[in-house]
């Protein structure tokens, strides 16, 4: 969205009084439409990739796994980027799911099994540095005639690739947009200095 190349150019012009979809590119996010328009003429077209827990898998599913990733993207033409934010861990649908099932339960020891689940799960995040990441790809192409249609066919090639590898994606609506704009803007917290993620970004590597 925003390049070292705009920033640079707004400092050497002195610009001060400029807006924040100047600072961001951004020119527009039509309405009802799932790209976004920057200032330099590309539509941008966001990808969402739900994560898996590799944790999960033997090291012989590991191998399998990564093996089918390279052959499904090996042979992608057009540039792409991919974006991964760390989020605080969201637990406000945990939440609400067990006050539902406590309120369910018929019996007083049931109500304080639940209850104390939710007093672990909160104190749980609120007293470490829990990170979650989100994963987003991004492609682009410029704006000309048939340019939605060529994006979006680009986007569905993705995400049935992502799909032969049992990875569940989803192409980004205006709203969703609009939100992940905001968090560039709005971080929904804040990252305090000598503060360091890498070890939420899980690296895979094969065996030797």
């Amino acid at each position: 969205m925003i390049s070292i190349k705009n920033i640079l150019t707004l400092i050497k012009t002195k610009k001060s009084n400029i807006t924040l979809n100047e600072f961001l590119n951004i020119k527009d996010i039509p309405k009802d439409k799932n790209y976004l328009v920057t200032l330099d003429g590309q539509i941008i077209l966001f990808i969402k990739v739900n994560p898996i827990n590799t944790d999960l898998l033997s090291e012989d599913e590991l191998e399998a796994k990564m093996d089918l990733m390279s052959v499904e993207f090996a042979n992608e033409q057009y540039p792409y980027k991919i974006l991964v934010i760390p989020r605080a861990v969201d637990i406000s649908e945990h939440i609400h799911e067990q006050e539902e099932l406590k309120n369910k339960c018929e019996s007083d020891i049931s109500q304080k099994i639940v209850e104390q689940r939710i007093k672990f799960t909160s104190n749980l995040v609120a007293d470490k540095d829990i990170i979650e990441n989100e994963f987003y790809l991004l492609i682009w192409v410029k704006e000309e005639e048939n340019a939605e249609v060529e994006i979006n066919k680009r986007a569905n090639n993705w995400i049935s690739r992502f799909r032969n590898c049992e990875l569940h994606s989803e192409i980004l609506k205006e709203t969703d947009i609009i939100l992940l704009v905001k968090s560039f803007t709005i971080p929904e917290f804040a990252r305090t200095e000598g503060t360091d993620y890498r070890d939420n970004i899980v690296q895979i590597k094969r065996k030797e």
